[in-house]
């Protein structure tokens, strides 16, 4: 044992003492009882491992302090048909006493009539007849017993499960006729004995009063922490007290492990140590050969298998197999499980242990056997991928193909996994044209496997390597990989290199020749938008012009998206809503199936949308953009199509939907370290939060992340963030500071005219404007001309309604209350046609006090009335707040009708515990905590009972749950 095992298990006694206390005390209550009255039993049950032996070295210790003979003996499987082997050595076990060599004289004439009457040598079934020599032997072991027991006598006898049947035989009897001394005997076994009448018999005594049992239950997180001494709330512990099954020799195993691996980097985290090893191999040395290969097989095989898979795995017979099958359930290697038709070792580690030492060749041989039997009766993924990840793909293609396939289904569930058979399956594909649609599928998989996992960052270079190994003929799987390579870079804030990629890539001509080239044009044009360049408008149209000749209709989308991106950008209101229009028509016109390859296609669409001001268009296919990539598990997207969705919600006044999304984007920014879309994200998050629960941190907090994200942005950032940075801006209107927005809003989009801001959201930034000159007290009427002048296409309304809020603003001298209260009024309205509740209610509230002091007070009242009812849907605390002091203020003279207190509904705190779900594993834990059945969610989700209940477990286990009832509550909780 080395160093760090020898300081765990022996250098902290009180360590071990205090975990186990509980069933020490009892044992030691057991045996003061003895004193007071007859003979009790104490039965004491436990896994391997879990400290039965050492709770009974303590016992023994504390015995002997208090002046009680102690006898032990601990059966083994070697002695297993040994005549009265265990109670030889039970009687034998005394320390040198005056008297012991009298006693061991007497035992030792006994023990040999035993051995002379055993059941073991005359095969006889013993009979209990008075004046039978076998009934006058079980006197005489009572008496000399008795003998022993003047001070106080304890008997302990442990690893009962071996025990030979003499020994058996006579604990059976002094249980079921106890002694009429102070004699306490205490039995030790595993929690799964062989059937013996013995145990019948212990159960029997136990209800009639002379037996006790105890079991020892697996550790709690509480009592593991103080085993291996790390804090309750590690996530290292916990990752053991899971792994260990909360069994004290495991844990203490894994434990060292995980030091041993954190020290000096030499072997897994999980790995056993060799002292573990030998301790459990030591249970196989006496198995049969044909139980070995079976036990071997049963390794290979994983953590469940069945007795018919094992058979063939394992090459033996059905007599063979069935033979070592018993034993080995006898020897409590296996144990049943589920309904009786599958088979599981007793703890995970014992398999592990087992695999190693199986001889490498043939576990070869048997893992790809093993594989193609479980592949065949269809085994779900789950179980398939880490028998995969111990093996290497042949040179055919069945078993390259079998790697990506169980990758493709455990991609959302278990992407770190994925991502290991995903390059086992690349380093065996091999080179050549043939391949390369191959090559091109297995980097796309790999790079969504590594965008789940969060690790994608820091493989982008190994993604590019496979890229490079893509030969450019034929040209379609080229391009595919390209196109998707250069939204990745440009998804993780890579532009020039996203640039470099696509304008590097053969084909890439001002005229597309193929199709392959027109997509390539598209996808070029979109990331120069996104990354701040301009677009090249003739591209795109001859981009469109070839997809329509040739019928391409996902081309022809997109050519149509990245038109309306650069409309938008640069183009009067009439171009744009023209090419807004024609591109929704062509999306609107296709099925989910023609774009499920680009959901960046409708993300630029609703972004457009929403850009013009046609918010429920917008949200339709951000919706639908959102649901595509999280189909194709295209997390590096999700970000920054989660940040628009979740401003088309806080439009509509859905402010706890809108936060949560925002919560999602920061969720999976965070994971892909996405700089910008987490700043932006995480602002969002907070403003939004803000309004539905106003508190002084919260508000503050909002307006400090809002000016932080809008000091990070450059003179050359892309029209897609300065418009998330207005949209924030917007959203957190009412906690930043106004003299500061006002000199950084300058500075960040362009100085007066907002040259940086696209055209159609520019009255939206003049309106800003405005209302924080009139809130600083310095009411700037410049910003109120400007807004009016770039609202000045009688044919968009919302432009509109935001220059008539933006002149309310100004409107502050005498006598003009009557005309800012009928422009606000007018804006609500054009507000609430367009569908912008926040924006309707935020007017009205600025609209009451104008109509007050105009004489108009019902007016007035309606107008708060309607904001308050906003305010009530919405679930937005901060709008409420703000009704209910212009009303006090206004009305303080007036007797007002009492009105129902309003409760609104708090935004959920995010649990940090969800951030380690996979997004599949969260999609199941929500409809699961929505009261939803497995065969309801397997229908749900497309996948079979079997793989959501594997969900379901590991779901209970990262949350640290352990019931459906507490996943509905937690899920609850956690909003």
């Amino acid at each position: 044992m080395n160093v760090v095992m020898s300081s765990l298990v022996y250098g902290n006694q009180k360590q071990h003492t205090d975990v186990r206390a509980e069933e020490l005390q009892q044992l030691i209550s057991a045996m003061e009882t003895v004193r007071e009255s007859k003979g009790l039993v104490v039965q004491l049950t436990g896994e391997p491992g879990s400290g039965k032996t050492r709770l009974l070295t303590l016992l023994a210790k504390e015995a002997r302090t208090r002046g009680y003979t102690v006898l032990r003996a601990s059966c083994t499987e070697s002695t297993q048909n040994k005549p009265i082997q265990g109670f030889a050595q039970l009687l034998t076990s005394e320390s040198r006493s005056p008297e012991s060599g009298t006693r061991l004289r007497e035992s030792a004439t006994l023990l040999r009539s035993l051995v002379d009457c055993s059941t073991v040598n005359t095969g006889r079934t013993p009979a209990y007849i008075p004046g039978d020599p076998r009934c006058q032997l079980m006197h005489q072991v009572r008496s000399l017993l008795e003998g022993w027991a003047q001070q106080g006598l304890v008997l302990i006898v442990d690893d009962l499960h071996w025990a030979d049947p003499d020994t058996l035989e006579v604990l059976e009897h002094l249980v079921s006729w106890p002694l009429n001394s102070p004699v306490l005997l205490v039995v030790a076994h595993r929690t799964r004995p062989a059937p013996h009448p013995l145990h019948v018999t212990l159960a029997h005594a136990a209800e009639i009063g002379t037996a006790q049992r105890i079991e020892l239950a697996p550790l709690s997180v509480g009592q593991s922490s103080e085993l291996v001494d790390m804090p309750a709330d590690s996530p290292v512990l916990h990752h053991l007290h899971r792994a260990s099954h909360g069994n004290p020799l495991y844990l203490l195993a894994l434990a060292e492990a995980h030091h041993r691996h954190a020290a000096t980097g030499c072997g897994t985290p999980d790995e056993p140590p060799g002292w573990l090893s030998s301790r459990l191999l030591s249970e196989m040395t006496l198995l049969t050969d044909g139980e070995s290969a079976a036990a071997a097989a049963a390794a290979v095989m994983g953590d469940t298998f069945t007795m018919e898979d094992m058979e063939e795995v394992a090459e033996l017979d059905t007599d063979s197999t069935c033979r070592a099958i018993d034993s080995l359930c006898q020897r409590d290697v296996f144990r049943p499980t589920g309904n009786g038709t599958h088979l599981r070792f007793r703890h995970p580690l014992l398999r592990r242990v087992i695999h190693a030492d199986t001889d490498p060749c043939w576990r070869t041989a048997a893992q790809r056997k093993a594989v193609s039997l479980m592949a065949r009766s269809g085994t779900p993924a789950a179980e398939l991928a880490p028998l995969l990840e111990q093996m290497l793909p042949g040179p055919g293609d069945q078993e390259r193909v079998l790697f990506a396939r169980v990758a493709r289904e455990i991609l959302a569930d278990d992407p770190v996994s994925a991502t290991r058979l995903l390059r086992l399956a690349l380093r065996a594909l091999p080179e050549g044209d043939q391949h390369a649609v191959e090559r091109t599928e297995l980097m796309k998989t790999l790079a969504r496997a590594l965008g789940i996992s969060g690790d994608l960052r820091e493989n982008i270079g190994q993604l590019q390597e496979i890229l490079g190994r893509i030969p450019s003929e034929p040209r379609a799987p080229r391009a595919r990989a390209v196109a998707f390579y250069g939204l990745l870079e440009c998804a993780l804030g890579r532009h020039s290199q996203a640039l470099s990629t696509l304008a590097g890539e053969p084909g890439s001509t001002p005229a597309p020749e193929t199709p392959e080239a027109a997509a390539l044009a598209v996808t070029q044009q979109l990331v120069a938008f996104l990354s701040g360049m301009p677009t090249d408008d003739q591209r795109l149209g001859a981009s469109l012009r070839y997809a329509r000749c040739h019928g391409d209709r996902a081309t022809e989308t997109g050519a149509l998206a990245a038109l309306a991106l650069s409309r938008v950008v640069s183009a009067g209101p009439e171009l744009v809503a023209a090419a807004v229009d024609e591109c929704a028509a062509a999306v609107d016109a296709l099925t989910g199936q023609t774009l499920g390859a680009h959901p960046e296609y409708l993300a630029a669409l609703g972004w457009a949308e929403s850009v013009t001001g046609r918010w429920p268009a917008a949200e339709r296919h951000l919706v639908r953009a959102v649901a595509m990539a999280t189909a194709s598990h295209d997390t590096h997207l999700l970000a920054p199509f989660l940040i628009k969705l979740s401003y088309a919600q806080y439009q509509f006044g859905r402010l706890i939907e809108a936060q949560r999304t925002a919560a999602e984007a920061q969720r999976i920014a965070a994971r892909l370290r996405l700089d910008f879309p987490l700043h932006i994200a995480t602002a969002l998050e907070a403003a939004y939060s803000a309004s539905i629960v106003q508190d002084g941190p919260g508000t503050r907090r909002a307006a400090a992340l809002t000016e932080s994200v809008l000091s990070q942005l450059g003179p050359r950032d892309s029209a897609w963030r300065t418009s998330s940075a207005l949209w924030l801006a917007d959203a957190a209107r009412e906690f930043i500071d106004p003299g500061r927005w006002t000199t950084m809003a300058s500075a960040v989009f362009g100085g007066p005219g907002l040259a940086r801001v696209p055209t159609s959201l520019r009255p939206l930034g003049f309106e800003l404007l405005a209302e924080a000159s009139a809130r600083a007290g310095r009411p700037d009427p410049e910003w109120a001309d400007r807004a009016e002048a770039a609202a000045s296409d009688p044919g968009a309304p919302l432009l509109r309604a935001h220059a008539l809020a933006a002149r309310a603003h100004v409107l502050t001298r005498s006598g003009t209350a009557s005309a800012a209260a009928d422009r606000y009024q007018e804006a609500a309205r054009l507000f609430a046609s367009a569908g912008m509740a926040r924006h309707q209610a935020h007017t009205l509230i600025l609209a009451a006090p104008r109509l007050i002091t105009a004489g108009r007070r019902p007016e007035g009242g309606s107008a708060l009335d309607r904001a308050k009812e906003i305010a009530q849907a919405s679930g937005s605390r901060s709008l409420l707040a703000r009704v209910d002091k212009e009303r006090r203020r206004l009305f303080a003279q007036r007797r007002e009708p009492p009105r129902e207190p309003f409760t609104p509904v708090a935004a959920p705190a995010p649990d940090t515990r969800l951030t380690a779900l996979t997004d599949r594993e969260h999609e199941v834990a929500s409809l699961a905590g929505a009261g939803k059945r497995t065969r309801e969610i397997a229908e749900l989700l497309r996948l079979s009972p079997r793989t959501v209940d594997v969900h379901l477990t590991r779901i209970y286990r990262k949350l640290d749950l352990h019931s459906r009832a507490a996943l509905a509550r937690f899920m609850a909780q956690a909003g």
